[in-house]
Protein backbone atom coordinates (compact mmCIF):
# COMPACT_ATOMS: atom_id res chain seq x y z
CA UNK A 1 0.00 0.00 0.00
CA UNK A 2 1.06 3.45 -0.73
CA UNK A 3 1.05 6.48 1.52
CA UNK A 4 1.21 10.16 1.77
CA UNK A 5 2.38 12.46 4.22
CA UNK A 6 -0.83 13.94 5.42
CA UNK A 7 -1.74 17.52 7.87
CA UNK A 8 -3.42 17.00 11.50
CA UNK A 9 -4.23 18.92 14.10
CA UNK A 10 -3.11 18.21 17.20
CA UNK A 11 -6.48 17.52 19.30
CA UNK A 12 -4.22 19.19 22.63
CA UNK A 13 -2.63 22.33 21.81
CA UNK A 14 -4.34 22.66 18.53
CA UNK A 15 -1.85 23.26 16.34
CA UNK A 16 -1.24 21.72 12.67
CA UNK A 17 1.34 18.90 12.45
CA UNK A 18 2.33 16.07 9.77
CA UNK A 19 2.11 12.79 9.89
CA UNK A 20 4.87 11.21 7.25
CA UNK A 21 4.31 8.19 4.51
CA UNK A 22 7.19 6.45 6.89
CA UNK A 23 5.24 7.07 10.13
CA UNK A 24 1.53 5.25 8.35
CA UNK A 25 4.05 2.75 7.42
CA UNK A 26 5.15 2.00 10.93
CA UNK A 27 1.78 2.68 12.90
CA UNK A 28 0.22 -0.23 10.39
CA UNK A 29 3.01 -2.50 10.89
CA UNK A 30 2.50 -2.86 14.81
CA UNK A 31 -1.10 -1.84 14.17
CA UNK A 32 -1.47 0.90 16.86
CA UNK A 33 -4.08 3.91 15.72
CA UNK A 34 -2.80 7.17 13.98
CA UNK A 35 -2.14 9.60 16.98
CA UNK A 36 -4.32 12.28 18.01
CA UNK A 37 -1.08 14.30 19.01
CA UNK A 38 1.64 15.90 17.68
CA UNK A 39 5.31 15.03 18.36
CA UNK A 40 5.54 17.71 20.95
CA UNK A 41 2.73 16.79 22.50
CA UNK A 42 2.69 13.58 23.01
CA UNK A 43 6.87 13.90 24.14
CA UNK A 44 4.68 16.35 26.87
CA UNK A 45 2.21 13.76 27.58
CA UNK A 46 5.39 10.92 28.56
CA UNK A 47 7.85 13.65 30.02
CA UNK A 48 5.23 14.24 32.95
CA UNK A 49 5.52 10.36 34.44
CA UNK A 50 9.23 10.95 34.72
CA UNK A 51 11.21 12.44 37.58
CA UNK A 52 14.49 11.70 37.41
CA UNK A 53 16.49 14.48 39.52
CA UNK A 54 14.24 15.51 42.27
CA UNK A 55 15.00 13.19 45.31
CA UNK A 56 13.15 13.45 48.68
CA UNK A 57 13.84 12.09 52.63
CA UNK A 58 10.62 9.70 53.65
CA UNK A 59 9.62 6.40 55.31
CA UNK A 60 9.41 3.10 53.30
CA UNK A 61 5.80 2.00 53.57
CA UNK A 62 6.77 -1.69 54.00
CA UNK A 63 10.21 -1.54 56.27
CA UNK A 64 9.32 2.03 57.88
CA UNK A 65 13.22 2.56 57.12
CA UNK A 66 14.21 6.31 56.01
CA UNK A 67 14.93 6.46 52.57
CA UNK A 68 15.57 8.62 49.16
CA UNK A 69 12.76 8.88 46.93
CA UNK A 70 11.59 10.50 43.88
CA UNK A 71 8.18 10.06 45.44
CA UNK A 72 7.76 12.90 47.75
CA UNK A 73 6.24 12.23 51.20
CA UNK A 74 3.25 13.49 50.84
CA UNK A 75 1.58 10.99 47.46
CA UNK A 76 -1.32 9.51 47.56
CA UNK A 77 0.53 5.83 46.76
CA UNK A 78 3.09 3.74 48.43
CA UNK A 79 6.23 3.72 47.90
CA UNK A 80 8.86 1.17 48.65
CA UNK A 81 12.44 1.44 49.19
CA UNK A 82 14.85 -0.67 46.66
CA UNK A 83 15.35 -3.82 48.35
CA UNK A 84 11.84 -3.97 50.01
CA UNK A 85 10.45 -3.36 46.17
CA UNK A 86 12.20 -6.36 44.75
CA UNK A 87 11.96 -9.05 47.94
CA UNK A 88 9.15 -11.28 47.64
CA UNK A 89 7.76 -9.65 50.84
CA UNK A 90 4.58 -8.24 48.72
CA UNK A 91 2.84 -9.58 45.61
CA UNK A 92 1.82 -7.37 42.91
CA UNK A 93 -0.94 -9.82 41.57
CA UNK A 94 -2.35 -9.46 44.91
CA UNK A 95 -3.49 -5.79 43.79
CA UNK A 96 -5.37 -7.26 40.21
CA UNK A 97 -8.37 -5.95 39.61
CA UNK A 98 -11.15 -7.53 36.48
CA UNK A 99 -11.72 -5.83 33.64
CA UNK A 100 -14.48 -3.97 33.12
CA UNK A 101 -15.86 -3.86 29.71
CA UNK A 102 -18.49 -0.85 30.72
CA UNK A 103 -16.03 1.32 32.21
CA UNK A 104 -13.12 3.25 30.29
CA UNK A 105 -9.28 1.41 30.21
CA UNK A 106 -7.85 4.49 31.25
CA UNK A 107 -9.92 4.81 34.15
CA UNK A 108 -8.89 1.55 35.43
CA UNK A 109 -5.47 1.44 34.82
CA UNK A 110 -5.76 4.74 36.82
CA UNK A 111 -7.03 3.22 39.91
CA UNK A 112 -4.52 0.64 39.60
CA UNK A 113 -1.56 2.85 39.08
CA UNK A 114 -2.38 4.67 42.44
CA UNK A 115 -2.61 1.62 44.64
CA UNK A 116 0.08 -0.53 43.35
CA UNK A 117 3.65 0.17 45.08
CA UNK A 118 6.67 2.12 43.57
CA UNK A 119 10.19 2.14 43.67
CA UNK A 120 11.71 4.46 45.69
CA UNK A 121 13.98 5.02 43.20
CA UNK A 122 15.14 3.30 39.23
CA UNK A 123 17.71 0.92 38.64
CA UNK A 124 19.51 -3.03 39.01
CA UNK A 125 22.53 -4.43 39.84
CA UNK A 126 24.36 -1.03 41.03
CA UNK A 127 26.53 -1.14 43.54
CA UNK A 128 28.04 1.08 46.46
CA UNK A 129 25.78 4.14 44.69
CA UNK A 130 23.71 6.58 46.65
CA UNK A 131 21.02 9.47 45.10
CA UNK A 132 20.60 7.60 41.80
CA UNK A 133 17.92 6.85 39.44
CA UNK A 134 17.11 5.08 36.09
CA UNK A 135 20.86 3.87 36.54
CA UNK A 136 21.81 0.32 36.01
CA UNK A 137 24.99 -1.99 36.51
CA UNK A 138 27.30 1.30 38.12
CA UNK A 139 29.68 0.87 40.97
CA UNK A 140 30.02 3.83 43.37
CA UNK A 141 28.45 7.05 42.35
CA UNK A 142 26.68 9.64 43.79
CA UNK A 143 23.74 11.77 42.03
CA UNK A 144 23.69 10.23 38.71
CA UNK A 145 20.94 9.92 36.91
CA UNK A 146 19.98 7.97 33.32
CA UNK A 147 23.46 5.91 33.41
CA UNK A 148 24.39 2.86 33.13
CA UNK A 149 28.00 0.81 33.58
CA UNK A 150 29.79 3.74 35.17
CA UNK A 151 32.30 3.91 38.29
CA UNK A 152 33.06 6.48 40.17
CA UNK A 153 31.06 8.97 39.38
CA UNK A 154 28.84 12.29 40.91
CA UNK A 155 26.60 14.72 39.69
CA UNK A 156 26.06 13.49 36.18
CA UNK A 157 23.24 13.04 33.92
CA UNK A 158 23.17 10.60 31.16
CA UNK A 159 26.58 8.94 31.03
CA UNK A 160 27.55 5.25 29.81
CA UNK A 161 30.92 3.19 30.30
CA UNK A 162 32.70 6.17 32.18
CA UNK A 163 34.86 6.76 35.06
CA UNK A 164 36.12 9.44 37.83
CA UNK A 165 34.18 11.80 36.57
CA UNK A 166 32.24 14.91 37.77
CA UNK A 167 29.60 17.16 36.13
CA UNK A 168 29.19 15.46 32.92
CA UNK A 169 26.17 15.05 30.37
CA UNK A 170 25.82 12.55 27.57
CA UNK A 171 29.36 11.26 27.29
CA UNK A 172 29.70 7.75 26.54
CA UNK A 173 33.75 5.75 27.66
CA UNK A 174 35.08 9.24 28.97
CA UNK A 175 37.51 9.12 31.63
CA UNK A 176 38.78 11.59 33.97
CA UNK A 177 36.86 14.43 33.12
CA UNK A 178 35.08 17.28 34.50
CA UNK A 179 32.10 19.64 33.09
CA UNK A 180 31.31 17.58 29.81
CA UNK A 181 28.48 17.64 27.25
CA UNK A 182 28.97 15.35 24.67
CA UNK A 183 32.03 14.01 24.30
CA UNK A 184 33.09 10.04 23.40
CA UNK A 185 36.14 7.89 23.90
CA UNK A 186 38.29 10.81 25.91
CA UNK A 187 40.53 11.16 28.56
CA UNK A 188 40.92 14.10 30.36
CA UNK A 189 39.20 16.45 29.26
CA UNK A 190 37.92 19.80 31.44
CA UNK A 191 34.92 22.52 29.95
CA UNK A 192 34.76 20.74 26.92
CA UNK A 193 31.53 20.50 24.51
CA UNK A 194 30.72 17.85 21.48
CA UNK A 195 34.57 16.01 21.50
CA UNK A 196 35.26 12.67 20.12
CA UNK A 197 38.84 11.27 21.04
CA UNK A 198 40.52 14.01 22.88
CA UNK A 199 42.68 14.05 25.74
CA UNK A 200 44.23 16.03 28.36
CA UNK A 201 42.44 19.40 26.96
CA UNK A 202 40.47 22.77 28.25
CA UNK A 203 37.78 24.31 26.36
CA UNK A 204 37.21 22.52 23.42
CA UNK A 205 34.04 22.36 21.09
CA UNK A 206 33.41 20.22 18.47
CA UNK A 207 37.03 18.30 18.28
CA UNK A 208 38.38 15.32 17.20
CA UNK A 209 41.32 13.70 17.93
CA UNK A 210 43.35 16.40 19.95
CA UNK A 211 45.60 15.65 22.72
CA UNK A 212 46.49 18.89 25.00
CA UNK A 213 44.50 21.83 23.12
CA UNK A 214 43.26 24.79 24.99
CA UNK A 215 40.40 27.32 23.53
CA UNK A 216 39.63 25.35 20.33
CA UNK A 217 36.89 24.97 18.16
CA UNK A 218 36.59 22.63 14.97
CA UNK A 219 39.91 21.33 15.17
CA UNK A 220 40.98 17.81 13.53
CA UNK A 221 44.00 15.47 15.29
CA UNK A 222 45.50 18.76 16.32
CA UNK A 223 48.19 18.57 19.80
CA UNK A 224 49.34 21.97 21.65
CA UNK A 225 47.21 24.41 20.24
CA UNK A 226 45.46 27.13 22.06
CA UNK A 227 42.78 29.26 20.66
CA UNK A 228 43.18 27.55 17.53
CA UNK A 229 46.84 28.69 17.02
CA UNK A 230 49.93 26.20 17.10
CA UNK A 231 52.21 26.78 19.76
CA UNK A 232 55.37 24.42 20.98
CA UNK A 233 55.13 22.29 23.84
CA UNK A 234 57.48 24.30 26.20
CA UNK A 235 55.41 27.15 24.86
CA UNK A 236 51.91 25.26 25.78
CA UNK A 237 53.35 24.67 29.22
CA UNK A 238 53.79 28.12 30.31
CA UNK A 239 50.59 29.38 29.18
CA UNK A 240 48.60 26.21 30.93
CA UNK A 241 49.82 28.22 34.33
CA UNK A 242 49.38 31.41 33.02
CA UNK A 243 45.48 30.58 32.77
CA UNK A 244 45.34 29.51 36.51
CA UNK A 245 43.05 26.71 35.64
CA UNK A 246 43.18 25.80 39.37
CA UNK A 247 41.12 29.00 40.40
CA UNK A 248 37.55 29.87 39.93
CA UNK A 249 38.08 33.42 38.32
CA UNK A 250 41.07 31.96 35.87
CA UNK A 251 37.88 29.95 34.78
CA UNK A 252 35.35 32.23 34.38
CA UNK A 253 37.52 34.53 32.57
CA UNK A 254 38.79 31.66 30.70
CA UNK A 255 35.41 31.25 29.77
CA UNK A 256 34.48 34.01 28.68
CA UNK A 257 37.37 34.90 26.61
CA UNK A 258 36.38 31.34 24.81
CA UNK A 259 32.88 32.29 24.26
CA UNK A 260 33.59 34.91 22.26
CA UNK A 261 36.62 33.37 20.35
CA UNK A 262 34.52 30.90 19.27
CA UNK A 263 31.38 33.49 18.31
CA UNK A 264 33.65 33.95 14.58
CA UNK A 265 33.79 30.27 13.70
CA UNK A 266 30.62 28.58 11.91
CA UNK A 267 29.05 25.69 12.82
CA UNK A 268 27.65 22.49 11.80
CA UNK A 269 23.99 22.26 11.38
CA UNK A 270 23.85 19.33 13.04
CA UNK A 271 25.98 17.28 15.67
CA UNK A 272 25.50 14.25 13.50
CA UNK A 273 28.64 11.97 12.65
CA UNK A 274 29.26 8.69 11.04
CA UNK A 275 25.09 8.57 10.06
CA UNK A 276 23.37 7.86 7.01
CA UNK A 277 19.90 9.73 6.30
CA UNK A 278 19.10 11.18 9.48
CA UNK A 279 18.08 14.30 11.10
CA UNK A 280 17.70 15.25 14.46
CA UNK A 281 21.32 16.49 16.42
CA UNK A 282 23.61 14.93 18.77
CA UNK A 283 23.89 11.74 16.41
CA UNK A 284 26.81 9.23 15.56
CA UNK A 285 26.64 5.92 13.58
CA UNK A 286 23.03 5.95 13.29
CA UNK A 287 20.88 5.00 10.19
CA UNK A 288 17.30 5.93 9.07
CA UNK A 289 16.78 8.09 11.95
CA UNK A 290 14.25 10.79 11.65
CA UNK A 291 14.15 13.64 14.53
CA UNK A 292 15.88 12.04 16.70
CA UNK A 293 18.14 13.61 19.56
CA UNK A 294 21.12 12.11 21.34
CA UNK A 295 21.39 8.48 19.78
CA UNK A 296 24.26 6.35 18.65
CA UNK A 297 25.10 3.04 17.25
CA UNK A 298 21.31 2.57 16.34
CA UNK A 299 18.95 2.59 12.96
CA UNK A 300 15.22 3.17 12.05
CA UNK A 301 14.04 5.20 14.81
CA UNK A 302 11.96 8.31 14.32
CA UNK A 303 10.41 11.12 16.94
CA UNK A 304 12.86 9.63 19.77
CA UNK A 305 15.54 10.98 22.66
CA UNK A 306 18.16 8.64 23.90
CA UNK A 307 17.87 5.83 21.37
CA UNK A 308 21.61 3.88 21.80
CA UNK A 309 23.28 0.68 21.29
CA UNK A 310 21.48 -1.29 18.71
CA UNK A 311 18.41 0.01 19.49
CA UNK A 312 16.51 -0.79 15.89
CA UNK A 313 12.69 0.35 14.62
CA UNK A 314 11.72 2.79 17.70
CA UNK A 315 9.24 5.75 17.53
CA UNK A 316 8.14 8.74 20.21
CA UNK A 317 10.38 7.00 22.69
CA UNK A 318 12.52 8.49 25.35
CA UNK A 319 15.61 6.02 26.14
CA UNK A 320 15.38 2.77 24.32
CA UNK A 321 18.33 1.18 24.25
CA UNK A 322 20.79 -1.89 24.46
CA UNK A 323 19.24 -3.87 22.20
CA UNK A 324 15.97 -2.37 22.13
CA UNK A 325 13.29 -3.25 19.21
CA UNK A 326 9.96 -2.18 17.92
CA UNK A 327 9.42 0.12 21.38
CA UNK A 328 6.39 2.58 20.95
CA UNK A 329 5.55 5.38 22.14
CA UNK A 330 6.98 4.33 26.03
CA UNK A 331 10.28 5.76 28.19
CA UNK A 332 13.05 3.82 29.89
CA UNK A 333 12.19 0.93 28.31
CA UNK A 334 15.34 -1.48 27.03
CA UNK A 335 17.44 -4.07 27.74
CA UNK A 336 16.82 -6.50 25.25
CA UNK A 337 12.86 -5.08 25.23
CA UNK A 338 10.77 -5.86 22.21
CA UNK A 339 7.44 -4.99 21.06
CA UNK A 340 6.70 -2.97 24.02
CA UNK A 341 4.19 -0.01 23.26
CA UNK A 342 3.24 2.39 26.00
CA UNK A 343 5.57 1.37 28.80
CA UNK A 344 7.41 3.27 31.68
CA UNK A 345 10.37 1.53 33.23
CA UNK A 346 9.78 -1.91 31.47
CA UNK A 347 13.25 -3.52 30.97
CA UNK A 348 13.72 -6.64 29.45
CA UNK A 349 10.22 -7.10 28.53
CA UNK A 350 8.24 -8.68 25.27
CA UNK A 351 4.88 -8.02 24.20
CA UNK A 352 3.86 -5.21 26.85
CA UNK A 353 1.79 -2.34 26.54
CA UNK A 354 0.42 -0.11 28.88
CA UNK A 355 2.22 -1.21 32.11
CA UNK A 356 4.55 0.47 34.75
CA UNK A 357 7.41 -0.68 36.35
CA UNK A 358 6.92 -3.97 34.76
CA UNK A 359 10.97 -5.78 34.22
CA UNK A 360 11.53 -9.24 32.20
CA UNK A 361 7.75 -9.32 31.74
CA UNK A 362 5.81 -10.95 28.86
CA UNK A 363 2.58 -10.86 27.39
CA UNK A 364 1.25 -7.94 29.77
CA UNK A 365 -1.49 -5.37 29.35
CA UNK A 366 -2.14 -2.61 31.80
CA UNK A 367 0.32 -4.26 34.57
CA UNK A 368 2.07 -2.80 37.65
CA UNK A 369 5.19 -3.28 39.37
CA UNK A 370 4.96 -7.15 38.08
CA UNK A 371 8.54 -8.90 38.03
CA UNK A 372 8.51 -11.62 35.45
CA UNK A 373 4.99 -11.47 35.16
CA UNK A 374 3.28 -13.28 32.11
CA UNK A 375 -0.16 -13.21 30.19
CA UNK A 376 -1.44 -10.76 33.31
CA UNK A 377 -3.86 -7.90 32.70
CA UNK A 378 -4.67 -4.94 34.85
CA UNK A 379 -2.57 -7.22 37.74
CA UNK A 380 -4.32 -10.57 36.70
CA UNK A 381 -2.65 -13.80 35.84
CA UNK A 382 -4.79 -15.42 32.84
CA UNK A 383 -4.23 -18.49 30.44
CA UNK A 384 -2.64 -17.45 27.36
CA UNK A 385 -6.19 -17.76 25.57
CA UNK A 386 -7.80 -16.01 28.19
CA UNK A 387 -5.41 -13.41 27.85
CA UNK A 388 -5.51 -12.73 23.94
CA UNK A 389 -9.38 -12.94 24.24
CA UNK A 390 -9.30 -10.09 26.70
CA UNK A 391 -6.62 -8.02 25.40
CA UNK A 392 -8.30 -8.16 22.02
CA UNK A 393 -11.35 -6.53 23.90
CA UNK A 394 -9.20 -3.58 25.20
CA UNK A 395 -7.99 -2.70 22.35
CA UNK A 396 -11.25 -2.86 20.26
CA UNK A 397 -12.54 -0.80 22.41
CA UNK A 398 -9.45 1.87 22.34
CA UNK A 399 -9.58 1.73 18.55
CA UNK A 400 -13.35 2.67 18.65
CA UNK A 401 -11.97 6.24 20.08
CA UNK A 402 -8.47 6.06 18.32
CA UNK A 403 -6.75 5.62 21.66
CA UNK A 404 -5.09 2.76 21.11
CA UNK A 405 -1.37 4.01 20.91
CA UNK A 406 -2.38 7.00 23.01
CA UNK A 407 -0.12 7.32 26.45
CA UNK A 408 -1.75 7.71 29.72
CA UNK A 409 -3.89 10.35 30.44
CA UNK A 410 -2.59 12.49 32.00
CA UNK A 411 -5.36 12.43 34.21
CA UNK A 412 -3.75 9.85 36.19
CA UNK A 413 -0.19 11.69 36.84
CA UNK A 414 0.59 11.65 40.36
CA UNK A 415 4.11 13.73 40.06
CA UNK A 416 3.50 17.74 40.30
CA UNK A 417 4.98 18.87 36.55
CA UNK A 418 7.25 20.96 38.45
CA UNK A 419 9.07 17.42 39.44
CA UNK A 420 9.29 15.76 36.21
CA UNK A 421 11.25 15.81 33.19
CA UNK A 422 8.32 17.96 31.40
CA UNK A 423 9.84 21.36 32.94
CA UNK A 424 13.41 21.30 31.62
CA UNK A 425 11.81 20.47 27.88
CA UNK A 426 8.60 22.50 27.93
CA UNK A 427 8.92 25.16 31.22
CA UNK A 428 5.52 26.11 32.39
CA UNK A 429 4.46 28.02 35.53
CA UNK A 430 2.43 26.90 38.62
CA UNK A 431 -0.17 29.05 36.88
CA UNK A 432 0.35 27.84 33.54
CA UNK A 433 0.63 24.13 34.52
CA UNK A 434 -3.11 24.10 36.99
CA UNK A 435 -4.87 25.65 34.36
CA UNK A 436 -3.58 22.91 31.76
CA UNK A 437 -4.99 20.43 33.90
CA UNK A 438 -1.42 19.69 35.45
CA UNK A 439 -0.27 18.94 39.34
CA UNK A 440 2.61 21.12 41.34
CA UNK A 441 4.32 19.87 44.35
CA UNK A 442 5.02 22.34 46.80
CA UNK A 443 7.29 20.54 49.28
CA UNK A 444 10.44 21.86 49.97
CA UNK A 445 13.65 19.66 49.52
CA UNK A 446 17.34 19.67 50.20
CA UNK A 447 17.49 21.93 52.96
CA UNK A 448 20.93 22.17 54.72
CA UNK A 449 20.46 25.10 56.93
CA UNK A 450 22.01 28.49 56.26
CA UNK A 451 24.99 28.62 54.75
CA UNK A 452 28.24 28.31 57.25
CA UNK A 453 31.47 30.02 55.06
CA UNK A 454 31.35 33.45 52.37
CA UNK A 455 32.55 32.68 49.55
CA UNK A 456 35.57 35.37 50.14
CA UNK A 457 36.52 32.85 52.66
CA UNK A 458 37.56 30.28 50.71
CA UNK A 459 40.49 30.50 48.71
CA UNK A 460 40.55 31.07 45.33
CA UNK A 461 43.17 28.32 44.39
CA UNK A 462 42.36 24.27 45.07
CA UNK A 463 45.67 24.01 46.60
CA UNK A 464 45.10 26.19 49.52
CA UNK A 465 41.46 24.59 49.91
CA UNK A 466 42.13 22.36 53.24
CA UNK A 467 39.66 19.42 53.60
CA UNK A 468 37.13 20.70 56.11
CA UNK A 469 36.02 22.59 53.00
CA UNK A 470 33.34 19.17 53.01
CA UNK A 471 32.22 20.45 56.56
CA UNK A 472 30.59 23.72 55.35
CA UNK A 473 27.05 24.81 53.87
CA UNK A 474 27.79 26.75 50.42
CA UNK A 475 25.34 29.15 48.99
CA UNK A 476 24.99 28.94 45.39
CA UNK A 477 26.03 32.43 43.48
CA UNK A 478 23.37 31.89 40.82
CA UNK A 479 20.15 30.68 42.54
CA UNK A 480 20.74 30.94 46.47
CA UNK A 481 20.08 27.34 47.19
CA UNK A 482 22.34 25.98 49.90
CA UNK A 483 24.65 22.92 48.84
CA UNK A 484 27.73 21.00 50.10
CA UNK A 485 30.76 19.42 48.66
CA UNK A 486 30.91 15.67 49.92
CA UNK A 487 35.02 13.98 50.31
CA UNK A 488 35.03 12.09 47.40
CA UNK A 489 33.69 15.42 45.43
CA UNK A 490 36.61 17.16 46.82
CA UNK A 491 39.24 14.91 46.22
CA UNK A 492 38.33 14.61 42.91
CA UNK A 493 38.62 18.38 42.42
CA UNK A 494 42.08 18.01 44.68
CA UNK A 495 43.22 15.57 41.88
CA UNK A 496 42.32 17.17 38.79
CA UNK A 497 43.78 20.50 39.72
CA UNK A 498 40.14 22.65 39.57
CA UNK A 499 38.11 24.88 41.77
CA UNK A 500 35.41 23.72 43.94
CA UNK A 501 32.09 24.87 42.17
CA UNK A 502 30.36 27.85 43.13
CA UNK A 503 27.30 27.03 41.42
CA UNK A 504 24.67 24.14 43.36
CA UNK A 505 24.20 21.01 41.42
CA UNK A 506 20.89 21.71 40.00
CA UNK A 507 22.38 24.99 38.04
CA UNK A 508 25.12 23.27 36.92
CA UNK A 509 22.75 20.42 35.56
CA UNK A 510 20.14 23.02 34.05
CA UNK A 511 23.06 25.25 32.62
CA UNK A 512 24.58 21.93 30.94
CA UNK A 513 21.17 21.28 29.30
CA UNK A 514 20.88 24.82 28.36
CA UNK A 515 24.09 24.75 26.15
CA UNK A 516 23.35 22.04 24.27
CA UNK A 517 19.80 23.35 23.37
CA UNK A 518 16.14 22.11 22.84
CA UNK A 519 15.77 19.08 21.46
CA UNK A 520 13.38 20.70 18.13
CA UNK A 521 14.23 21.18 14.47
CA UNK A 522 14.13 24.68 12.32
CA UNK A 523 14.19 24.34 8.55
CA UNK A 524 16.89 26.81 7.85
CA UNK A 525 19.45 27.78 4.70
CA UNK A 526 23.08 27.27 4.82
CA UNK A 527 24.75 30.95 5.94
CA UNK A 528 27.94 30.49 4.02
CA UNK A 529 27.56 32.88 1.04
CA UNK A 530 26.52 31.75 -2.78
CA UNK A 531 25.52 27.96 -0.45
CA UNK A 532 21.41 27.32 -1.19
CA UNK A 533 21.45 24.24 0.61
CA UNK A 534 19.10 23.86 3.38
CA UNK A 535 18.25 21.38 6.27
CA UNK A 536 16.72 20.82 9.38
CA UNK A 537 18.40 21.81 13.07
CA UNK A 538 18.40 22.49 16.38
CA UNK A 539 19.60 26.42 15.89
CA UNK A 540 16.42 28.28 15.92
CA UNK A 541 16.47 30.95 13.15
CA UNK A 542 16.99 34.20 16.16
CA UNK A 543 20.33 32.59 17.22
CA UNK A 544 23.78 34.09 16.76
CA UNK A 545 25.77 31.14 15.17
CA UNK A 546 26.81 31.14 11.84
CA UNK A 547 25.43 27.93 10.74
CA UNK A 548 26.77 25.89 7.21
CA UNK A 549 25.38 22.80 5.76
CA UNK A 550 27.51 19.80 6.13
CA UNK A 551 29.50 20.22 2.95
CA UNK A 552 30.31 24.34 3.71
CA UNK A 553 31.57 23.12 7.14
CA UNK A 554 33.69 20.35 6.17
CA UNK A 555 35.17 22.40 3.96
CA UNK A 556 36.27 25.23 6.24
CA UNK A 557 37.28 23.11 8.96
CA UNK A 558 39.77 20.44 6.55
Amino acid sequence: MEYKSENRTCQNCKNDFIIESEDFKFYEKIKVCIPNLCIKCRSQLRHIFRNERIFYKRKCDLCEENIISIWSPNKETPVYCVKCWWSDKWDAYSYGIDYDIKKPFFKQIGELYKKVPKPALVGINNIDCQYVNYVADCRNCYMITESSNNENCIYSYWIQKTKDSVDLSFTHQVELSYEVNDCYNSYGLKYCNSCYNCTNSYFLLNCRGCTDCIGCINLRNKSYYIFNQQYSREEYLEKLKEFKFNSFLGVENFRSRFNKFIEKFPRKYAEIYMSINSTGNYQNNVKNNRSCFHSYDAEDNAYSVHVWRDAKDCMDCHTAGRSAEKIYNSTNTGLQASNCFCCHNCWGSNFTEYSFNCPSGMNLFGCMALKNGQYSILNKKYSKEEYEKIRFSIIESLKKNNKYGEYFSKEIMLFGYNETTAMEEFPLTKEEAFSLGYKWEDKKRGIYGEETIEWNQVPENIEDVSLNIKENIFKCLSCSKNYRIIENEFNFYKKINVPIPRFCPDCRHNKRLENRGKNILWHRKCMKEGCTNEFETFYAPDRPEIVYCESCYNKEIY
